[in-house]
């Protein structure tokens, strides 16, 4: 299993689909568009991409996205290819989170199908710890003059943000939108940070222990007197005395 992260519209769902489309012309007898490909005796294809809703059918889109979640979990043996977006977007978060996790432990431990499973939830890129069957990739971008520049490249490591508000931006949302957005970001960003400082007031040991040397030597410098150069020299230095360590 692949957990893939990175931003909206930066590739997720584009990887997802060609990888499914080259084992689908594979077994048609079509050339596929890759160099090399190994494809083992792939049972069937599952899919959960993409949102809408039934309503002829008194189906909300979640009621939808669980349904086709369930088909997969049901059905899909260790030969099957599992393709699944975002699982638990239409729920709480917490909700959301937790169902995503139980469905990614439950096709790693008991289906062991080959699966792309693509989130937002970056908790989930922390199974891999426990899991030698799953490993993370990410769809790279990159912040550019304010926004944002997708560079459809597929890296191994989870992503280190979604990129929400750049994307936002991109599609038009009023920058009066954006601004309280980003905001409110630091603002949820700030008290998270807050939590993680209680949570870890009783290692005394880190707190009680001598300030690193990497740290004690930016303290001690000026940087109103100190040129970019200058700077990134410092910088190379404090980076060797890390790597060294």
């Amino acid at each position: 299993m692949l957990i893939i992260t990175g931003p909206n519209m930066g590739g997720k769902s584009t990887y997802m689909r060609q990888t499914a489309l080259i084992v689908l012309m594979a077994f048609s007898g079509s050339y596929v568009p890759a160099s090399k490909a190994t494809i083992g005796p792939i049972d069937r294809i599952f899919t959960r991409i993409g949102s809408s809703d039934d309503l002829a059918g008194g189906r909300s889109t979640f009621m939808v996205e669980m349904t086709e979640t369930a088909a997969i979990l049901q059905n899909a043996t260790n030969n099957s290819l599992v393709l699944m977006d975002e699982i638990g977007r239409g729920t709480s978060t917490f909700d959301g989170l937790s169902l995503a996790w139980s469905a990614v432990i439950h096709i790693a431990e008991q289906i062991r199908a080959f699966t792309l499973f693509a989130t937002h939830y970056f908790e989930l890129t922390s199974l891999p710890d426990s899991y030698i069957n799953i490993t993370n990739v990410h769809l790279d971008a990159i912040e550019h003059e304010n926004g944002i520049l997708f560079l459809h490249k597929v890296k191994t490591g989870a992503a280190n943000q979604s990129y929400g508000l750049q994307v936002a931006k991109l599609a038009g949302v009023p920058a009066v939108v954006i601004k309280n957005a980003e905001e409110k970001l630091r603002q949820l960003e700030v008290d998270a940070g807050h939590k993680i400082e209680l949570e870890e007031v009783e290692q005394k040991d880190f707190f009680e222990s001598e300030p690193h040397p990497a740290l004690h030597n930016l303290m001690q410098l000026n940087l109103d007197q100190i040129t970019a150069p200058e700077a990134l020299v410092i910088l190379y230095e404090l980076k060797s005395k890390l790597l060294n360590e």
